[in-house]
């Protein structure tokens, strides 16, 4: 009897023994399908409370491995030696860490350190740098952030997925329902996914306000809500890359864009610059019109990859701005909408690809994607004296079709074109075409009016434009553009 016990003792022992060897390479065996993704604690790693007082500041990632058996990952610090920050995986530190594996059900922790030089000169804003992982052939990147000066940060907390469950949008709510928020001056405003200023509440921006946005980055006025960013001459609202080192006007793209919806009250923008977005300013109605329109004016919108501005059946009052440089149209209104554009320069010398798009483009339709039905709206448009010009030999182009009202009133403007416009829209005897408005020097932004220009007293005195941009006061008649 005793020596079946000892038996039955060994055979378990060796049960037991297999068991774990079998789970032991089980864990072990590596997982190579090309679905491996692994799961951050964070995706972006935002040192919100660095100051250039403050040497250092660790935090920790960790990264999750879902899948029953091991995988192997790749990470990269893209930034490499030269980056501000410092990573250490597992206890090794490095830039570049090879076949990093994670095993089944289990997790990682990396150590990111940033690192700033107290008190150093030309310190940035946003120090930023990404942390990137390559998992069987999928791409996934944790961003990692830093200022370089006090700043309010704003980072992400909610997810807006699409009905595939997509996401659509990483966003941060930072005028709730209801309220109203001001934006001071005091320090700059650090975005990172979508600021979102959300029904029936207010976001406020003074004057002299510095917004700095990541790339892929916007603020969106929510159906009911409004903003109004309230800058002066001395000192505009300026929206920008997240960093001061991004000073290549032609870098497009360094953010996504504005996005103002419909509500019940206006959104007023007034002497804001907005630069190198992907779309500067987007209007547009979402469900139904709630009688609001967008008074935009002494504003400058440049270096945008794809719009300058772009209209969507809004409403909107626009006056004394100045809108150059995009990639494609600087100014898009489409399917329908009522427009009052005075004195406004609108100036297209981008020449970095065989741009085919005009500067000013005007139609009562809209196609969503090649694919969608064209969607027709009612459109009015009031466009007095405002310059479109630039490098392509049509810079001003329109479209209709006859199911909806199409009007646009064009009336002592200076327009380059090679299409018959005066026999297409309404326009009067006092437009200028083809002839160049001879501006300061564009190619370092100044359109101002030289003193021979053509656009000089060719203007309609109207009631809405007293002031030019500059604030002087205009003319009788005023001039044509932004500038008197």
């Amino acid at each position: 009897m005793q020596k079946i016990r000892y038996t039955f003792r060994f055979i378990l022992f060796l049960a037991i023994g297999a068991s774990i060897a079998f789970i032991s390479c089980q864990k072990n065996r590596i997982y190579t399908n090309s679905d491996a993704k692994l799961y951050f604690s964070e995706e972006i790693i935002a040192f919100d409370t660095i100051f250039t007082t403050i040497g250092s500041v660790t935090k920790i990632l960790k990264v999750s491995n879902p899948h029953k058996n091991t995988v192997k990952t790749d990470i990269i610090l893209t930034g490499g030696s030269i980056s501000n920050f410092s990573v250490n995986v597992d206890g090794v530190a490095g830039t570049y860490f090879k076949d990093v594996e994670i095993h089944g059900k289990d997790s990682i922790f990396i150590f990111i350190k940033v690192n700033l030089h107290p008190n150093g000169s030309n310190i940035p804003v946003v120090i930023a740098d990404t942390l990137a992982f390559f998992t069987n052939g999928n791409h996934q990147n944790v961003e990692l952030v830093a200022c370089g000066e006090d700043a309010h940060f704003i980072v992400p907390d909610r997810v807006l997925r699409g009905s595939d469950g997509n996401i659509i949008m990483n966003y941060k709510v930072v005028a709730d329902e209801g309220t109203n928020i001001t934006w001071t001056n005091d320090k700059p405003y650090v975005i990172y996914g979508y600021a979102v200023i959300d029904s029936v509440a207010k976001l406020k921006i003074e004057s002299g306000t510095q917004i700095y946005l990541h790339k892929g980055a916007g603020l969106w006025v929510y159906p009911g809500g409004c903003i109004h960013v309230d800058g002066t001459k001395d000192e505009p609202v300026v929206f920008q890359g997240d960093g001061r080192s991004a000073a290549n006007e032609f870098d497009f793209a360094q953010w996504d864009r504005i996005w103002l919806c419909e509500g019940r009250n206006d959104n007023i923008i007034n002497y804001a610059v907005i630069k190198n977005a992907f779309i500067g300013i987007q209007a547009e109605i979402l469900e139904r019109d709630m009688g609001n329109k967008l008074i935009l004016t002494n504003t400058t919108i440049k270096c945008s990859q794809a719009y300058g501005f772009f209209g969507r059946s809004y409403r909107v009052d626009a006056f004394n701005n100045v809108i150059s440089n995009c990639g494609n149209y600087c100014l898009s209104l489409v399917q329908g909408g009522i427009y009052n554009f005075i004195n406004n320069t609108i100036y297209n010398q981008y020449s970095y690809s065989s741009r085919t798009t005009p500067a000013a483009y005007f139609s009562n339709v809209y196609y969503p994607s090649v694919i969608s039905p064209a969607i027709a709206a009612d459109f009015e448009c009031r466009f007095i004296n405002n310059i479109v010009y630039g490098t392509s030999s049509n810079e001003f182009n329109f479209y209709s079709v006859s199911a909806t009202k199409f009007e646009l009133y064009v009336d002592n403007c200076l327009i380059k074109t090679d299409k018959d416009i005066l026999e297409k829209v309404t326009a009067s005897s006092d437009v200028l075409l083809n002839q160049n408005p001879l501006l300061g020097n564009v190619t370092e932004y100044d359109f101002s009016l030289q003193n021979n220009s053509p656009c000089k007293g060719k203007g309609k005195k109207t009631a809405q434009v007293s002031e030019d941009i500059t604030g002087a006061p205009r003319n009788d008649p005023p001039s044509i553009g932004a500038y008197e």
